[in-house]
């Protein structure tokens, strides 16, 4: 049975057969498409000089070319890149800015180079260093654009390899950075049950110091008794010890105010003493159990510190949450 299946014709109607016709038919596409992705550029070139932002409202010239061309960003920034690599341009101030590759530019606009292969030829003629001379960039960019008329990409970054090894052999100098301190982090935050969860990274120094008042602090009872507390329990009630310690200092510092606030109500040096008669809050237990005091003695209550934090920090500390009446305040935390 004869097969109807016809092949349709070329869309170009080109004689079938002929290898030769059909390889030039594509250079000259190619070449044509090159082109007009180099009349583009100079058009963007041209927007630029006039100012993306006065003409369409656009922040940068890649941003509208992502918009008009309907493009991802990172290939809106290439293009344009380019172009103002290839083009030269006026700055806002009237200036004339040169192009960095002048001799590419000319020849993208004939077609001849491949977009990866001037991507390329930019990047050699960026990194040459200030102290070549104006004739032997220009030797050096004619031969790279020579290049690439006849060869792949590849072989356009293995000669400008070469040619800034002979041009530049020393390189950039690269600058020694400062070894940076890595400061001590800590997280604090309150669950819903209303208990707290933190976590830090300190330092060496700091966490040797926190270790230093953890440790004798969660040895077990001494009295004998077996102590039902695990480690991890046992820390937690020295580190409630040592928070305890820590507030019922002479020296505990006020809370931080801004410069507004410290400009309307100055603070005196010293916290006025509190008048004999003036009855004290009660304050919650501590959860958990506290580890026994040391030396035989009673411990010293701890001392409210109320009277010595600002009005309105402590009033927000104690003003319930609106909405849910059930769930325990909130305190700022640190």
């Amino acid at each position: 049975m004869t097969s109807t299946n016809i092949p349709k014709a070329f869309p170009l109607n080109l004689p079938e057969g002929d290898a030769e016709l059909l390889l030039d038919e594509l250079q000259t596409r190619l070449r044509e498409g090159r082109r007009l992705v180099a009349e583009v550029g100079q058009i963007l070139a041209e927007i630029e000089s006039r100012g993306v932002r006065e003409l369409y409202g656009h922040n940068s010239i890649a941003v509208f070319y992502e918009h008009v061309a309907r493009v991802p960003r990172a290939e809106a920034q290439r293009v344009t890149g380019r172009a103002l690599a290839l083009n030269s341009r006026r700055a806002r101030d009237g200036t004339s800015i040169d192009p960095v590759a002048p001799l590419t530019g000319t020849a993208a606009t004939t077609g001849a180079l491949a977009e990866a292969s001037i991507d390329r030829i930019v990047t050699v003629m960026k990194r040459l260093p200030e102290h070549v001379t104006a004739s032997a960039r220009l030797e050096a960019e004619e031969g790279l654009v020579e290049l690439a008329r006849v060869a792949r990409p590849r072989d356009v970054t293995v000669a400008g390899t070469e040619l800034l090894a002979q041009l530049d052999p020393d390189g950039k100098p690269k600058d020694d950075p400062a070894p940076q301190r890595r400061r001590s982090e800590f997280w604090l935050r309150q669950k819903r049950t209303g208990r707290w969860d933190m976590r830090g990274d300190l330092d060496a120094e700091t966490g040797a110091r926190l270790n230093a008042l953890l440790v004798p602090r969660a040895y077990p009872v001494p009295d004998g008794e077996a102590d039902d507390r695990s480690p991890a329990g046992r820390r937690g009630d020295a580190f409630t010890e040592i928070v305890e310690l820590a507030e019922t200092g002479p020296d505990i510092p006020l809370p931080r105010t801004s410069s507004e606030k410290v400009a309307k109500q100055p603070q005196a040096a010293e916290p006025a003493e509190e008048p004999v008669n003036r009855p004290r809050p009660a304050q919650a237990p501590p959860q958990g159990r506290q580890s026994p005091p040391r030396g035989g003695g009673a411990r010293e209550p701890s001392r409210n510190v109320a009277h010595i934090r600002p009005a309105r920090w402590w009033a927000r500390l104690s003003r319930p949450r609106a909405g849910n009446p059930t769930q325990p305040p909130k305190p700022l935390t640190a």
